[in-house]
């Protein structure tokens, strides 16, 4: 239990778009329009092509370091001391991430069916087994999670594509929505919403075949990328714009609009069950990555005693969030700036000047 366990490709990728959906089914799409308005599919569209080609420079910069995560990587350039400061800095930004998605859950689904239990129950209900599960290490949740995140993916296809006859095509106009500026060059903070590359970081030691990490990531980059595009799409073609600032998840009042012939209505229940395994899914994941960065700064043997830690600070830190309000004006601002700032700043600045280090070490060694 204490060495670090192994996954395969297919593995991988699963667990780096189960990161993106479950954003996505917690109102990532209702932020990038609320950001850009009626030109937010174009906007999706930019942004994927900036994530795609970072995707291929974080890769490049990756290849020198075998079997090295960003936490290695900022040891080697600046010693303990960066090493600790990156960590710290995951470490809050995991921890934060997750209480986050949550609090929002569990408020929803208090607002939604449970108006009488008390919160502090539901979230024990997703945070028990994740206890559970994360005691086990990555390979187990990997495995439960390949069989989720195809289900989870068809479940959204099914969402999308059973509002089609609600499509009313008029709502993308005007194209560039609130101009050209905010569409492109405002815009462009939107993508925060491939914050999975905080996960990509860390990927390559769970890998059986580090050298198979470009593959791993530009494909889950590309397939996130593609339902991120459906979801904003679909919304906007939906709903008017007025929508987006209510509190209530935007995907799931797609399936509120959903029926199945006149005997099988108010099949958001479905959805909302497969949600609950998405969200279980990405907790664990959560905590087995923050349960990892801090084996590596404190030297401890069993990092897997850390879990009953992790997600008691959790568990703490959903309650600072007041209401979905708050959550929303956290994930809208605060997290999309620690987002950009973190994942694609201070991330790949370590990254170029580690590089650049090895590269001279070799020359002089030459």
């Amino acid at each position: 239990m204490n060495s670090l366990q192994k996954i395969g490709k297919i593995e991988a990728v699963s667990l780096l778009i189960m990161i993106t959906i479950t954003q996505i089914i917690f109102n990532l799409p209702n932020t990038i329009i609320v950001n850009t308005g009626s030109s937010s599919w174009i906007n999706v569209i930019y942004i994927s092509i900036i994530a795609v080609l970072f995707c291929f420079l974080i890769c490049k910069l990756f290849k020198p370091f075998a079997n090295s995560d960003i936490v290695d990587i900022s040891e080697f350039l600046g010693g303990k001391v960066l090493k600790i400061i990156v960590s710290i800095l995951y470490i809050a930004f995991f921890i934060f991430s997750a209480s986050i998605i949550l609090r929002y859950f569990a408020s929803s689904l208090k607002l939604i069916y449970f108006e009488n239990s008390p919160l502090v129950f539901l979230l024990l209900l997703f945070l028990i087994p994740v206890v559970i599960v994360a005691k086990l290490g990555i390979k187990p949740i990997a495995h439960v999670n390949l069989i989720i995140t195809p289900v989870l993916l068809l479940s959204l296809l099914v969402i999308l594509f059973s509002t089609f006859t609600d499509f009313v095509p008029e709502r993308i106009y005007p194209i560039l929505g609130f101009g050209a500026k905010e569409t492109f060059l405002i815009g462009i903070n939107n993508i925060f919403a491939f914050s999975a590359f905080a996960y990509l970081y860390f990927i390559i030691p769970y890998l059986k075949n580090p050298d198979e990490f470009k593959k791993i990531a530009i494909s889950s980059t590309i397939i996130s990328a593609v339902y991120l595009f459906l979801s904003v799409l679909c919304l906007i073609m939906v709903f008017p714009f007025i929508s987006f600032t209510e509190e209530m998840l935007s995907i799931y009042l797609l399936t509120r609009i959903i029926e199945f012939g006149k005997f099988f209505q108010r099949v958001d229940a479905i959805f909302i069950f497969i949600w609950i395994l998405s969200t279980l899914s990405f907790l664990s994941i959560s905590t087995d990555i923050i349960a990892t960065i801090f084996k590596k700064i404190t030297k401890i043997k069993n990092d897997r005693e850390m879990v009953y830690s992790i997600t008691s600070l959790i568990f703490v830190f959903s309650f600072i969030y007041n209401d979905i309000a708050i959550i929303k004006y956290i994930q809208n601002v605060i997290l999309k700036y620690v987002t950009i700032i973190l994942v694609f700043i201070i991330s790949l600045i370590i990254l170029i000047f580690a590089n650049i280090k090895s590269k001279r070490r070799n020359y002089n060694a030459s």
